[in-house]
């Protein structure tokens, strides 16, 4: 079945969101004029109109008449949970410039509904990596990461675990093919909410809790990503058997 693309309207509403972040527009800030964007992207008015109101409908810019668009809320990063792309990836698709911290990282004996995940064998130990991405100093996305420590033959101070996790297995031979998921609508008690340096406890957070495999199956790393809820949105297609 051939894939459809979206429509220009859509990808250029998808240029118009990246553009805002990568100018660090913020609510109240003026977007650029029609005759601007049509030179930008070399597309059509009607197409940028188009998208223009796609952003209006979703309540991320506002229309004054006669003195152009104005951003009223950062456009939140959507994305189809069919997709199987690591953090670091998504985000850098969406244009932003994120600091990526690593707030820990050690080796350590899985508990046991860890150990049966991952299917290891009695003494493996896994790696449990935590990390906080931020944008302009906010806290979009805490993530814990545990993998087996087979996997990666390096002491682990001589890692850079602030890139992709996924290049890093791929690096040692070991494809991500497929995960297995589950999201959650989930909150921050105080104890996570001052770990990530979150303003205050509490606020919405979509938990996406994730067991990845390679292509023969064998589970390589499971994950829990706390996406904020202000800044991502996930959708699926569902159809009727």
């Amino acid at each position: 079945m051939t894939r459809r693309q979206p429509t220009l309207a859509i990808q250029v509403r998808d240029r118009l969101r990246a553009l805002i972040v990568e100018q660090a527009l913020r609510p109240g800030d003026r977007l650029p004029s029609e005759n601007e964007l049509i030179a930008l992207f070399d597309v059509g008015r009607t197409s940028v109109r188009e998208a223009l109101k796609l952003l209006e409908q979703e309540g991320v810019i506002q229309a004054r008449h006669g003195d152009g668009r104005y951003l009223t809320s950062q456009p939140s990063l959507d994305r189809p949970l069919t997709r199987l792309e690591g953090v670091t990836e998504m985000l850098a698709s969406r244009g932003h410039a994120v600091d990526n911290t690593v707030l820990d990282v050690f080796a350590t004996e899985p508990n046991r509904h860890q150990r049966e995940l991952l299917q290891l064998p009695a003494g493996e130990t896994v790696v449990r990596l935590e990390r906080l991405r931020r944008h302009q100093d906010d806290a979009l996305l805490y993530s814990v990461d545990l993998f087996p420590r087979s996997l990666v033959g390096r002491p682990l101070d001589e890692v850079d675990w602030t890139g992709s996790l996924f290049e890093l297995l791929t690096e040692y031979g070991h494809d991500v093919a497929y995960a297995v998921a589950q999201v959650r609508a989930v909150t921050l008690g105080p104890a996570q909410a001052e770990r990530i340096g979150a303003t205050e406890a509490g606020g919405a957070w979509l938990l996406l809790i994730q067991t990845h495999h390679d292509g023969a199956g064998r589970p390589l790393l499971y994950s829990e990503d706390y996406h904020r809820g202000t800044d991502f949105s996930f959708h699926l297609v569902r159809r009727r058997d």
